[in-house]
């Protein structure tokens, strides 16, 4: 008895972090496929009525990445609200991690994509 409800916890676990990958997966708008490059984790809270996030950027190469990446934000009918934002540069080391953390401009924001580029990204050719 004790061990299945072990398994059912351990199967909820695997269940909710399934869900967290798909919905990380939504937000992301790669310009190209990013081979050096991946999103390791997002983490997203409201503070005084804005969002605030960190996204973790993982480079699995051993030479430094370059990444351009912006936000876009958006409402409650998923329009765009705020402007649209520049882009930003942040350099990645070999092996290494880079947070990135923004706040939302508007109170109306309510949801975001993050988009991201880089120069050694691989160019889908049927675009």
């Amino acid at each position: 008895m004790k061990m299945r409800k072990i398994l059912s916890g351990l199967a909820l676990v695997a269940l909710s972090c399934a869900a967290q990958a798909d919905g990380l997966e939504s937000k992301l708008e790669e310009l190209g496929k990013m081979d050096h490059v991946k999103v390791e984790a997002a983490r997203v809270v409201k503070r005084n009525e804005l969002i605030n996030i960190q996204v973790e950027l993982a480079n699995d190469s051993t030479r430094p990445q370059v990444v351009f990446y912006r936000f876009k934000w958006l409402d409650a009918s998923g329009f765009m609200v705020g402007g649209e934002e520049t882009w930003k540069q942040v350099l990645i080391y070999g092996k290494a991690r880079q947070t990135i953390q923004t706040v939302a401009p508007v109170p109306q924001a309510v949801d975001f994509r993050l988009q991201l580029q880089s120069p050694e990204n691989t160019v889908n050719p049927s675009n």
